[in-house]
């Protein structure tokens, strides 16, 4: 894998870039979780109306984060799990001289690649996935209806977290290529990345939310994410060759040297 910096760099990148694909699956869902919140009722009395509608919006605000903290904490499990299992078979297949890293080094940055052009305009790879793990959904979907209204802070990190599992593709490809990280804590990190990366779209904040949604949805946006993420998947390759390339030169030449001595 690249450098855990860029790595995160690349992951907070797929997760703003993605932003309009996901407001296309979670515009909705925002609208339909902010209005089953019921907020407390207070007797008005002294209390001015303007009081109230404003403790009412800040009520909102409130659970509108903790809904995007248990989506973004869903997200970081998954990682956690499947990258653990990941790290798990890698560390056996080590033990038993089975030379997978390099192949699983590849396969991340292929992923990686796959879903820069997914960004730009190439929809197959999230249309498999999300066609994969629909069925997961179909069966999580009803749990919804025991959390709503939502009117605890617990439910509203739980739905949030049942929000996580959507069968979106950007999330799954994102999750197997974080997965192919160094291990468990790795991968639920780039998953934070990632869904903190989608989490100014998603909370919709005003004008300024509208205006960097406007901005991702050009086609030249998307072309130079795309550019930059495929030379974050190319860079771990060509540095993992090159020091490949080098050791071999190094190796080669301290062969030849103690041949030489030997000869003298």
């Amino acid at each position: 894998m690249m450098p855990e910096a860029l790595s995160y760099s690349a992951a907070f990148l797929l997760g703003l870039a993605g932003s309009p694909h996901c407001l296309g699956m979670c515009g909705g869902i925002t609208g339909l979780l902010s209005a089953s919140v019921t907020a407390p009722t207070r007797q008005q009395g002294n209390i001015i109306a303007s009081e109230q509608k404003l403790s009412n919006g800040l009520h909102s605000v409130y659970y509108s984060v903790l809904f995007q903290l248990g989506r973004i904490s869903s997200y970081a499990l998954l990682g956690a799990i499947l990258g653990g299992s990941i790290a798990a078979a890698r560390s056996f297949a080590d033990t038993q001289l089975l030379p997978i890293s390099q192949g699983l080094r590849i396969l991340a940055s292929v992923m990686l690649i796959l879903m820069a052009l997914s960004i730009a305009g190439w929809k197959g790879l999230a249309l498999i996935l999300e066609k994969a793990v629909g069925g997961l959904w179909q069966k999580l979907q009803p749990l919804s209806k025991h959390l709503i209204p939502i009117n605890t802070p617990a439910k509203a990190l739980a739905i949030g977290g049942l929000w996580g599992l959507l069968p979106c593709g950007l999330i799954y490809s994102t999750l197997i290529w974080s997965a192919l990280s160094s291990s468990a804590a790795q991968s639920a990190i780039l998953m934070a990345c990632f869904g903190l990366g989608t989490a100014p779209a998603v909370l919709s904040i005003g004008s300024l939310s509208g205006g960097l949604r406007g901005a991702i949805k050009k086609t030249t946006t998307r072309y130079g994410f795309a550019t930059l993420l495929i030379l974050l998947a190319l860079y771990p390759l060509y540095t993992f060759y090159a020091h490949q390339g080098s050791h071999h030169h190094s190796t080669e030449h301290q062969d030849h040297t103690e041949h030489t001595d030997h000869m003298m």
